[in-house]
């Protein structure tokens, strides 16, 4: 080998665990990028969800008023008839 290349090779391995640790930092911290902007797109669905069905829910309740007197004379007077 060539002094050159002796020389660069010296200098790689001397500054070989500083960049090593340097990646490592950058890896992590990509990794906890993306773990992040998974949750929050779990995070986005869910509450999508959750706020459509209880859009649904609130819409379906209704009360109705009727009145049913008509209808209890007339099976009460079935009723009579009958025994009769």
């Amino acid at each position: 080998m060539s002094q050159k290349k002796v020389d660069k090779y010296k200098n790689n391995k001397f500054g070989r665990s500083s960049a090593q640790k340097k990646e490592r930092v950058e890896f992590v911290l990509e990794m906890a990028a993306w773990i992040l902007i998974a949750a929050l797109f779990v995070g986005w669905i869910g509450y999508s969800a959750y706020a459509k069905i209880q859009a649904k829910e609130a819409s379906v309740k209704v009360d109705t008023v009727m009145d049913t007197s008509a209808l209890t004379d007339y099976i009460s007077g079935l009723s009579s008839d009958s025994a009769e």
